[in-house]
C-alpha cells in the first residue's frame, strides 16, 4: 500500500486487503464446514448406497441449502470483531475507512463466498457421484449451479445478506437471531397492511372472498373482486420494496452503524 493509496477516501486497493483478511480467516472454518458435508455423505454413500445431498428427489436444493445456511451464518458474524474488546481495538486500527470494511464485508458475503462456495459444493457433488459409480452403487444428480433461476436466487441470498450485515453491525449479542426475529416481525407487519389494504379498497365482501398467499417470493390472490391489473400492481411494488428498497436501506443503515461505532469508540 504506497502514500497515495493511504490518501484515497475510498480506496479498492484497501478493500481488496480486507476483503483477502477476511477470506484467510474464515477459509478453515468454511474447509472444516466442508470436510464434515462431505464426510456425512460419505456415511450415506456406505450405509444407503447414495450421497445424501446428491438424492435426486432434492433436485439440488440440498446443495443449495448448504450454501445459502453457510453464507447466511458468515453475515450474521461479519462484524463480530467490531464488538469485541480487544478485537474492536485491532478493527479501528485498521488503515482503512468504516466504508471500506463494510463493503469488504459486503463483497465477501454476497460476491466472493456464493462463487466460491458453488465451486467446492460442485466439486464435491461430481467426486460423490465419481466414487459412487467406482463402488458400483448410484451416484445420485449431480449438482452444478447452471440452473436457470440460479441468478434470481443470488439475488434473494443476495437481499438476505445485505439485512443479516446491518443486524451483526447493529446487534453485540446473538446479531443472527435477532436480526431474523425483526425481519420477521417487519415481514408480519407488511403483510398485515397489504392485506388490510386489499380488504379496505375491495370492501368487506370483496376482502372476504379474496385470498392472498405469498410463496415462491410473489403474493397469490384467489377471489373474483381482485382483478389482474390490481394484483400485477401488488406485486410490482412489493418487487420494488424486495429488490431496492430493503437492500438500499439496510447497506446504507449498515454502513451507518459501522460509522457510529468506529466514531464512538475512537472517542473513548
Amino acid at each position: 500500500m504506497n502514500t497515495k493509496t493511504l490518501e484515497r477516501r475510498f480506496s479498492v486497493e484497501r478493500v481488496g486487503l480486507l476483503l483477502r483478511n477476511r477470506i484467510y480467516e474464515e477459509a478453515p472454518v468454511i474447509g472444516i464446514g466442508a470436510a464434515v458435508i462431505f464426510a456425512l455423505n460419505l456415511l450415506t454413500l456406505w450405509g444407503s448406497h447414495q450421497p445424501m445431498l446428491n438424492a435426486p428427489r432434492l433436485h439440488g436444493v440440498a446443495w443449495i441449502a448448504v450454501i445459502v445456511i453457510g453464507g447466511l451464518l458468515l453475515a450474521g458474524g461479519a462484524f463480530k470483531g467490531m464488538h469485541d474488546g480487544k478485537a474492536g481495538t485491532d478493527w479501528i486500527l485498521l488503515p482503512a475507512t468504516p466504508l471500506e470494511k463494510y463493503v469488504a464485508a459486503l463483497a465477501d458475503s454476497a460476491v466472493v463466498y456464493p462463487i466460491a462456495a458453488s465451486a467446492v459444493c460442485a466439486a464435491m457433488s461430481a467426486l460423490l457421484a465419481l466414487l459412487a459409480r467406482l463402488f458400483g452403487v448410484d451416484g445420485g444428480e449431480l449438482w452444478l449451479p447452471l440452473d436457470s433461476r440460479i441468478l434470481l436466487d443470488w439475488a434473494d441470498y443476495a437481499i438476505a445478506t445485505s439485512v443479516l450485515l446491518a443486524g451483526s453491525a447493529s446487534f453485540r449479542k446473538i446479531p443472527l437471531l435477532k436480526t431474523i426475529g425483526v425481519g420477521s416481525a417487519f415481514f408480519l407487519v407488511m403483510i398485515g397492511l397489504i392485506a388490510l389494504g386489499v380488504r379496505a379498497f375491495f370492501g368487506p365482501d370483496g376482502g372476504a372472498a379474496t385470498h392472498m398467499s405469498y410463496m415462491n417470493g410473489s403474493f397469490n390472490f384467489d377471489g373474483s373482486k381482485v382483478s389482474q391489473r390490481a394484483q400485477d400492481v401488488v406485486r410490482m411494488l412489493f418487487d420494488i420494496a424486495r429488490y431496492a428498497i430493503l437492500p438500499a436501506f439496510a447497506i446504507l443503515f449498515g454502513v451507518a452503524k459501522v460509522i457510529e461505532k468506529e466514531g464512538r469508540d475512537e472517542v473513548q
